[in-house]
């Protein structure tokens, strides 16, 4: 249409659109003036009001909200990761250099089941990584978030007193609020809480815990958490809150929500081995050793 023709005819005649659902005719929204250099295929109009047209709208108003907030927790993350971590250390951790032996490859076989169901979106249920110190929980952790990112999802991994630091600090930076921090901890694809029960915790601390976890079974998002402690001591260390009521319910809320792996130190099995092996050694080369102390440095 020539700049001649569109004088002689009226805003509404050049600009003009009917709902696809009802067949209304719908008005452009914001031309102000009728010469305006607007691409036609970008003139916004008026949404209609039938039931379709509504429920349609909606659903769109509803993924653009979605992205919007996935944006602000990518924010979010990134942010927190600065604050805490080193991102050369998380990305170091992977499931090809875990050290897998008999004793812990059927955990690592379930960990990876697990991470599988969660990328397809098949996990509702969340996973509890106990073991002593140095038997690779944070490791094995850290190989399921690398392996849940590069599938471009949403996972935050800290430890509780982290996570609670983040919420503590809206209290005094009014640039964020509590609810957004629990939100983002409720949403996430992927909430990991590392080292659980090492720090000693509040009563507050275990309501925004109890808040978080039964969030995430309500929107059937998974949860990890790796412990050094088994379910009973978890318990004993939550006491420390004086809140006894309160405690038993976040761990019986956290055991209804996960199951569990236990991974045990790779020579805990495998000291035998080692000593009959040393042993013959020694003997082959006739050097004299004391079996008593060889088993003491072998435990």
């Amino acid at each position: 249409m020539d700049l001649e023709n569109m004088k002689c005819k009226s805003k509404d005649e050049i600009f003009h659109n009917k709902c696809k659902f009802c067949g209304k005719d719908l008005k452009p929204i914001g031309l102000d003036y009728l010469y305006a250099n607007i691409p036609l295929s970008s003139i916004e109009y008026e949404r209609c009001n039938c039931k379709q047209s509504k429920a349609y709208w909606n659903e769109i108003d509803l993924k653009e909200e979605i992205q919007k907030k996935r944006k602000h927790f990518e924010q979010m993350i990134r942010q927190f990761y600065i604050q805490n971590y080193s991102s050369k250390r998380i990305q170091d951790y992977q499931f090809k250099n875990l050290i897998i032996t008999e004793n812990n490859k059927k955990e690592i076989e379930i960990a990876k089941d697990f991470t599988e169901k969660c990328i397809n979106k098949n996990q509702k249920n969340g996973l509890i990584i106990t073991g002593k110190s140095g038997t690779g929980k944070t490791h094995l952790a850290t190989a399921i978030l690398n392996e849940l990112t590069e599938k471009y999802m949403l996972v935050l991994m800290g430890r509780l007193i982290l996570l609670l630091d983040a919420i503590k600090d809206t209290f005094k930076d009014f640039s964020s609020k509590e609810k957004d921090i629990i939100e983002l901890y409720s949403k996430v694809d992927m909430l990991i809480i590392d080292d659980l029960g090492t720090e000693r915790i509040s009563s507050w601390a275990l309501e925004k815990l109890y808040t978080i976890i039964e969030n995430r079974n309500e929107n059937k998002l998974p949860i990890i958490v790796t412990t050094r402690f088994d379910k009973e001591s978890l318990l004993d260390r939550f006491y420390q809150s004086e809140d006894e009521e309160l405690a038993e319910a976040v761990i019986e809320k956290l055991y209804q929500f996960c199951y569990g792996i236990e991974l045990k130190k790779y020579y805990e099995y495998e000291k035998e081995k080692v000593y009959f092996l040393i042993y013959t050694v020694c003997i082959s080369a006739n050097y004299e050793i004391d079996m008593w102390i060889l088993w003491e440095v072998c435990k």
